[in-house]
């Protein structure tokens, strides 16, 4: 069976002169993949451990309700005149230790600075402070390196309260002066206990003149390896990270209307092709089929025309001379003058003359009235009279479904 692959995790974090990628599981320690300053396209979870520069980490004592804890420290940021707004993206806060009705609160407030990541293409899923992801000794100063920068991070137990990168670049006499400084005013707003150590995590300073200046033991120890934070410690988010993040979600969205669009055009014209490759297979079938049928209908119709020449042979009256002699059955057609005749098995027109109305009206009469003729239907427009009171008949006749 194939081994369940560990979910990746992968942590930027600025490193003593440049950044660095490291990987490992969630709250484990992690392992070095070099120097990098963007995020990897493999990793599931991706978290960036900003420097020191990029915060405002402040501890202070807080009365009031424990709900209340972020709107008293949004009102201290705002007393101490640091900018920032109030979205849980830009300031976080947590609790401390809690003693006389007051809470000791570290507030952690994003600085208004962009994000130094080369490329944006793999954003993080959460950011953090970079000290953060190291077990600091507990109540103890530790003073290590951020690209070329010297940071100091101080804890009151196990929790970080304090940090601050120091100006000086060396830890010489201007750096412990600094250092003294900002222990002098944590103590003067009482949230500064009692430390136990002062830890070096780099090779700068005299070891005689720290102790002399600090009044604490240094010791001196490699930096460790950083701790991967765990899931959803840190909803801090750059303002900069936001807006991209925005961005590559409209890009994305945009990407795919268009790709849906597409897809539904594609379909539309694959439809419409299937249905026009149908039609022109019905049509040749049909086409095909009226091939197959022209022949056979010529051949219907020569048998008619036959059939028709041979009519007369078979039933008499169909003969066209028997037909003529029917038209001169009536006793009125022997003053008839018979001036056009013409007959088809489907139809016949007479045209004549008479030497008064009344018999071309007699005369007509008869035609319709006779059995030989039954079968046709007639159209007897009325007699034209001329000048010497002879009339002009004409009669035409047609089969009863031949009628328009």
């Amino acid at each position: 069976m194939a081994k369940t692959r560990k979910p990746t995790h992968e942590l930027l974090l600025p490193g003593a002169k440049v950044w660095q990628s490291w990987t490992g599981a969630e709250e484990a320690l992690c392992q070095s993949n070099g120097d990098a300053t963007a995020f990897g396209k493999e990793a599931q979870r991706r978290v960036l451990a900003l420097p020191a520069t990029h915060f405002w980490v402040l501890p202070a004592w807080l009365k009031g309700q424990s709900e209340h804890l972020r709107s008293m420290a949004l009102l201290h940021l705002e007393r101490m005149g640091v900018k920032t707004n109030d979205a849980e993206a830009s300031v976080q806060v947590r609790s401390i230790a809690e003693k006389e009705g007051a809470l000791l609160a570290r507030i952690l407030a994003l600085k208004d600075l962009p994000v130094p990541l080369s490329d944006t293409a793999h954003l993080p899923d959460e950011v953090t402070l970079h000290a953060l992801c190291y077990p600091l000794v507990q109540s103890s100063i530790t003073i290590f390196r951020e690209l070329d920068r010297l940071v100091v991070a101080i804890t009151s137990g196990s929790q970080l309260i304090y940090c601050t990168p120091l100006s000086a670049t060396h830890l010489d006499d201007h750096a412990l002066a600094e250092l003294n400084n900002i222990c002098l005013q944590l103590g003067f707003q009482g949230v500064l206990g009692r430390l136990e150590s002062l830890v070096l995590w780099i090779e700068d300073g005299d070891i005689g003149k720290i102790q002399l200046a600090t009044g604490l033991m240094p010791y001196r120890c490699d930096m460790p390896a950083p701790t991967m934070p765990a899931r959803g410690c840190s909803l801090l988010m750059p303002e900069d990270l936001v807006i991209e993040r925005q961005r590559q979600g409209a890009r994305s969205r945009t990407r795919f209307i268009a790709l849906t669009i597409g897809t539904a055009l594609a379909a539309a014209i694959a439809v419409i092709a299937t249905l026009t490759s149908l039609a022109m297979q019905e049509r040749n079938v049909l086409r095909e089929k009226v091939a197959e049928l022209t022949p056979r209908a010529a051949r219907v119709m020569d048998h008619q025309n036959a059939w028709r020449e041979a009519a007369p042979a078979v039933d008499p009256d169909t003969w066209p001379q028997q037909m003529l002699l029917h038209c001169m059955e009536p006793e009125s057609s022997k003053e008839a003058s018979i001036t056009h005749w013409e007959w088809t098995p489907e139809r016949m027109s007479i045209i004549g003359r008479m030497p008064s109305a009344s018999l071309a009206l007699e005369y007509t009469q008869a035609l319709k009235t006779s059995d030989a003729l039954a079968h046709f239907t007639w159209d007897t427009p009325a007699p034209v009279i001329a000048s010497d009171n002879s009339a002009t008949f004409e009669m035409k006749g047609g089969q009863p479904d031949e009628e328009e």
